[in-house]
Formats: structure tokens, sequence, C-alpha cells
């Protein structure tokens, strides 16, 4: 789609809805290939806000995924939660203040980027209070593969845990702030995907070359090849099932904790951790998917098919993971409606 058609929809999409709130919401997997080990997703909404209350948008749970979050209209959430990993400590409460800078036209914009790091604990989004008749939202959010900080941007997650991540402690502040001055002049979500990605491929490709140079170099100080490359490049595969972290480091020929150490390093988490999340993910997107369907469901025979040892033990780690149990999600009104996400 042209951009100038795209253009044509979402006025359409106003026009449709003028007295009401809506958005152009989607979730797309990543475009170019060189990036498909990196990024998983994208997911934008881009349209006008008419409520003026403040309200519950949506329940957030923990993933394995490292996300990046752009918010261009800021001012508009509120996070609520326990341990949720960005940056707080344990029964913090963060509010989306954002930030304002001048563009070359001297016009200054509020927008704002931010990082969450894996694992955290459940969480609630706000949507604020305003006095504004109506407010305008375009946000993106984009979820990167747990190795990706380590692997793109050599930074170790386990010692970025707690820290208050911004996009330009990854890109640098002079292509963060190019970067986010094309973004806030497009409507366009794909467009905005096309952008993150134009920049994500410059970065991956410098990265690539330099590694080039370090593995040349290396190979240039020695005359054993079997020593030129830096045994400590190895990125353990997220686990599968309910494969073990001695089947793998068998596998790998690596020692047990030599491969735990190794999880820490790339991924910020334990082989455990990783694994317990995977697990809940597999069982809660198989319960909103029969949810959405409709469909009568039986928890135990849920849990078996998830891994789990029985129907207590998912229980419990359910409501570890939202908050909530597996009877208690199913009776909130967590029906399609409610999970209408225009911001996360």
């Amino acid at each position: 789609m042209t951009a100038p058609d795209e253009g044509d929809r979402l006025e359409r999409l106003a026009e449709q809805n003028e007295h009401q709130s809506w958005a152009d919401y989607s979730s797309v997997n990543r475009v170019h290939p060189l990036l498909s080990r990196y990024i998983a997703s994208y997911t934008y909404s881009i349209g006008c806000l008419r409520e003026r209350d403040s309200k519950l948008i949506t329940r957030a749970y923990p993933t394995i995924m490292t996300q990046i979050y752009f918010e261009f209209y800021g001012g508009l959430s509120e996070i609520r939660g326990e341990a949720h990993g960005f940056g707080q400590g344990a029964g913090t409460r963060r509010e989306a203040i954002p930030s304002a800078e001048r563009t070359s036209q001297g016009t200054v914009i509020e927008k704002r980027t931010y990082i969450k790091q894996g694992l955290g604990s459940w969480f609630d989004i706000y949507q604020l209070a305003c006095e504004e008749q109506s407010r305008p939202i375009k946000n993106l959010k984009v979820d990167l593969y747990p190795m990706a900080l380590y692997e793109l941007f050599q930074c170790a997650p386990k010692e970025l845990a707690g820290e208050d991540l911004q996009l330009a402690d990854l890109l640098g502040h002079t292509t963060t702030s190019l970067m986010l001055e094309e973004m806030e002049a497009t409507d366009s979500g794909e467009e905005l995907i096309r952008i993150v990605e134009r920049y994500f491929l410059q970065h991956t490709w410098q990265q690539v070359k330099q590694q080039r140079l370090e593995i040349d170099s290396r190979r240039s100080a020695t005359s054993d090849k079997r020593h030129a490359i830096n045994p400590k490049g190895f990125t353990p595969p997220l686990p599968k099932g309910e494969e073990s972290l001695i089947q793998q480091a068998e596998r790998y020929n690596k020692s047990k904790r030599w491969l735990q150490k190794r999880y820490d390093e790339v991924y910020g988490m334990s082989f455990k951790q990783i694994q317990s999340n995977l697990r809940f993910q597999g069982a809660h997107q198989k319960l909103w998917l029969t949810l959405a369907r409709r469909q009568p469901i039986s928890l135990t025979e849920l849990a078996y098919r998830c891994g789990y040892f029985d129907q207590a033990h998912f229980i419990k780690d359910f409501k570890r993971y939202t908050g909530m149990t597996p009877g208690q999600y199913l009776k909130t009104n967590f029906d399609q409606q409610s999970q209408y996400l225009w911001y996360w």
C-alpha cells in the first residue's frame, strides 16, 4: 500500500469513528531476513482517544523478549506493578513522562522510547485522565529475541537489569534523534516499521563488519585457525520442551556450570527461568485462543499438554505470572474487545 493510499485509509477510519476512540492496530512479523535472528515482531497503533477518564487498559504479562517501545504522543499511560522490569524497584510506580525534542522546523514534539528486558512480573497499564476532548495516539512496539542485546548491542542483559534504558543507550543519541524525527513525520504503521528496519539493518551491518575485522585480526595473530574465533561467542539456544540443562550440556559438549553461566551472560536469566517462562507462555497462548474462540477447556488437560507435572503446579505457576488463577482469568472480562491494545 502506498503512503497516500494509507493516509486516505486513516482519514476514512477517523471519519467513521468521529465521536469515539479508534485505532489502526496491527502486529506483524519482521520483514528483512537479516533481522530474523533478532526481531520477532512489530506492533503499532495509530488513532485517537476520546475517553477523558482514567481507566485500566490491560494487564501485561512477563515475556523473555526484550521490548522497545516508542510513544510519540506521551503522557497517555501509567504502569503500576511490582518488579515489572522498567528500572524501578518493587512496589514503585512509573509515570509516562514524555521527553521533548525540537525538530529541524522548530516544532517541539513529545515522544519517548524505553526498553523492557526479559523477565519481570505482571503489571497493569492505565490510561491517564485528561482534560482534552481527544488525544492522538501513535505507538510502536518492537519485540527483540532475548539474545539481541548481547549479540547486536554488546550489552550484558544481567548487568543492565534495573537500569532505565532508552533507545539512545543502544544506538547513540545522534542516530536515535534522526530515526525518531523520521518516525515522527509519518502516520503510517508500515512506514514506522520500515524506518526502524532501515536503522537496525544499518547497525547490524556495522556489527558484522566489526566482527569480521576482529576475526581477521585474530587469524593474522596466530597460525592455528582453530583458535581464530573466541569460544565465548557461543550462544546457547532457547530450551525446548522438557530438555534439561545436563542434556543440553552433553549435546554441545560443554560443562553444565559453563553453560549455565553462558545463559546468564547472553539472556540475563537462568536456564530454569527461561524454561519456566516459555512453558507459561505456551499455556497462556492456548488458554487465550480457547477463550477467544469461546470453546470449552479442561485445565487439567491443558496443564499436561504444556508440560506441567499436574494441575496444581500449573495453577501456582499461572498465578505467579498473571496475578490470578486460570479460573479467575477466565471469569474476568478478558474477551477480545477488552484485550484490544492501542498502546501495548
